[in-house]
């Protein structure tokens, strides 16, 4: 369920929903449903988890290729976007999944609901100050002894791109660098396994990302 619309961030939110509504095939286009950098840490994270586990995904997109790999896991999967194109692909290409049109800052689940979070790619389109609050939240909604996995950034950077990739779509984009990141997730109550800056090349060129794997203590 959710709250509805943040207050302090519609425009940004509209500007985000809007863009990936528009470029959904051609980002779905760009990722690669065997990356071995994902897939890694994937097997990863269900090395940690029962086999029923609950996953909650955040700005899950069409769901290639964590929603779908968490789901042919067996695992009860949870995927949240605030896009409804990409959550339509999501639904054809992962059935098997639960999925929700929100905000990922709106979102209310009770405390204690799932045994990981994880969260691709997508807390960049967050508003930065609202970060805090949102590690904080999901500590919350983890099971004592709960992952949590994300790709966070290594640089700071607020704003917007009028042409994304030339995909006539605007975006908005709004991070912290890495140490300020780690800082919050201690601050949320996180026990950081790795908060690590890892290089990937693809079809969108080469990226570095802060490849984040905490726990919630038990």
């Amino acid at each position: 369920m959710t709250d509805g619309e943040h207050p302090a961030n519609g425009p940004h939110t509209r500007t985000v929903e809007a863009g990936y509504d528009r470029v959904a095939e051609a980002y779905l286009s760009t990722k690669n449903p065997e990356d071995p950098v994902t897939l890694a840490v994937l097997e990863d994270l269900a090395s940690d988890l029962p086999s029923t586990a609950a996953v909650l995904d955040l700005g899950c997109g069409a769901g290639i290729p964590v929603t779908r790999w968490l789901a042919h896991r067996g695992y009860a999967v949870t995927g949240v976007d605030v896009s409804a194109r990409q959550l339509e692909l999501a639904r054809k290409y992962v059935p098997e999944a639960t999925f929700i049109k929100a905000d990922m800052i709106d979102l209310a689940f009770r405390p204690e609901t799932f045994d990981a979070v994880v969260a691709f790619h997508s807390i960049i389109h967050v508003p930065r100050e609202e970060h805090p609050a949102l590690l904080a939240t999901i500590h919350r909604w983890l099971k004592p002894g709960g992952t949590f996995m994300a790709t966070l950034t290594v640089t700071e950077f607020e704003g917007e791109d009028g042409d994304w990739e030339g995909w006539g779509a605007a975006m908005r984009w709004s991070h912290h660098d890495a140490e300020t990141n780690r800082g919050m997730l201690r601050n949320a109550g996180f026990e950081i396994r790795y908060a690590e800056a890892r290089t990937t090349s693809g079809t969108d060129g080469v990226e570095t990302w802060l490849w984040v794997e905490a726990s919630k203590p038990s």
